[in-house]
């Protein structure tokens, strides 16, 4: 991978490690705490002679909102015959998303609204949504011998998410999840050069509404098998191919025949095999590539036809990446990166504004998404400025983002 070009990984959270030496001198504890605060206001006109306005916000997600994550873990190594190492932790999230704004005539409200739109008027916190997350993580690694270990990774999710105060809207009751989602992984090493690892995976999203005949829906479940093999090629070079099967029960798309509703597949499977190449070409420039290939299709399903294709999923993808990191002299940190992904044609998702059918017919188009970035590092501080979707490629998917720009500040102390 590209370590200088792995913005995605910068400043995901602050972190401090205090080392306890016991007698054993293996005991690490570890926290880190994030905090954020979003306000934002959307205004437009809707009336040309009345000077009538809403606002509006996306009722279901709240991609900008106010969070406090804390995460406390501990790691403890065990001087056995069998080399062992465990990491317990424990997470605690809460995310209270409040909606405020200043009144105004009732006697300009429009009288028809969909239920994404606030009507006019409204009070300061007239929409509260609190969500409480506590986590419980395991991690043990066991190394069976000098070439085979095993690895198994067990989460415990406690959510309880509540909605309130919210007037002219359907009232929403406080749902409460529990969800316990286990990873077990095996990897041997053939040669000094060559591993094979694989990983088998559950987990389970509870999904909040109805469908058209107002059936609560059940939980997504997604199993998978992952088979690989990878190898060096001499010094930072990496090439790595691998298989992925995936079975996924209960996925909620819009209904093809019922645009507003919803509706869940039964079942749906895809199986995918990716290759992948990374490198250092010269001291400071990396480059990183792959391709997959992935066959998804509906496999059990009362409305949609058994044997379409999975909506979003491409046949075919891929992408390259490249990044240069000054390593000496005058500018030493400062670097810069650039690449590409390629999205192939794939089946179009069903939405009011884009019907489609129970065989999912309907295709969106292949797309290249184009990216850049600039970035410095120097010690405990880390710098970047990303730019994605360059060109907005492929933004008739709704699923794409638009061009977006994130800037990025680590420091570590």
């Amino acid at each position: 991978m590209l370590p200088a070009f792995d913005l995605k990984a910068i400043a995901k959270r602050s972190r401090r490690e205090i080392a306890i030496k016991p007698s054993t001198q293996n005991w690490i504890i570890t926290n880190s705490f994030r905090a954020a605060y979003v306000s934002w206001d959307r205004t437009k006109n809707i009336s040309r002679s009345r000077l009538e306005t809403e606002r509006e916000f996306d009722y279901d997600e709240f991609p900008l909102e106010q969070f406090h994550n804390l995460i406390l873990e501990t790691n403890q190594e065990f001087d056995t015959e069998i080399k062992q190492a465990t990491t317990i932790g424990i997470e605690i999230n809460k995310n209270p998303f409040l909606l405020s704004g200043e009144g105004i005539d009732s006697t300009s409200t429009p009288q028809a609204f969909s239920t994404s739109i606030l009507p006019s008027p409204y009070v300061t916190e007239d929409f509260i949504s609190k969500k409480n997350y506590l986590g419980l993580f395991i991690e043990h690694e066991m190394t069976l011998s000098d070439r085979l270990s095993l690895n198994f990774e067990g989460t415990l999710d406690l959510v309880i998410s509540d909605t309130t105060d919210l007037p002219e809207l359907p009232s929403v009751e406080p749902i409460e999840n529990n969800n316990f989602y286990p990873e077990l992984s095996i990897n041997y090493e053939l040669t000094d050069n060559t591993f094979l690892f694989t990983t088998v995976s559950y987990s389970a999203e509870p999904i909040e509404g109805t469908d058209i005949n107002d059936n609560p829906f059940d939980s997504e479940t997604y199993q998978g098998l992952e088979l690989g093999i990878e190898t060096k090629l001499g010094d930072n070079w990496l090439a790595t191919l691998s298989f992925y099967h995936e079975t996924q029960n209960n996925i909620t798309i819009t209904d093809p025949n019922e645009p507003d509703f919803e509706l869940q597949i039964n079942e749906q499977t895809s199986n995918s095999w990716t290759g992948e190449i990374s490198g250092e070409i010269i001291p400071g420039w990396w480059v990183y590539g792959f391709y997959t290939y992935t066959d998804a299709n509906v496999s059990e399903d009362e409305v949609i036809t058994v044997g379409s294709s999975v909506a979003g999923v491409a046949s075919h993808s891929g992408a390259f990446w490249t990044s240069y990191e000054v390593t000496q002299g005058v500018g030493q940190g400062l670097g810069f990166g650039s690449g590409f992904s390629v999205n192939g044609d794939r089946a179009a998702w069903a939405t009011p504004n884009r019907p489609s059918d129970s065989e999912n017919s309907s295709t969106l188009p292949r797309y290249l998404q184009t990216d850049a970035a600039i970035f410095y590092s120097q010690d405990n501080f880390r710098a970047a400025i990303s730019l994605q979707n360059l060109l907005n490629a492929g933004i008739e998917d709704e699923e794409v983002a638009r061009r977006s720009l994130f800037s990025t500040l680590l420091f570590q102390f």
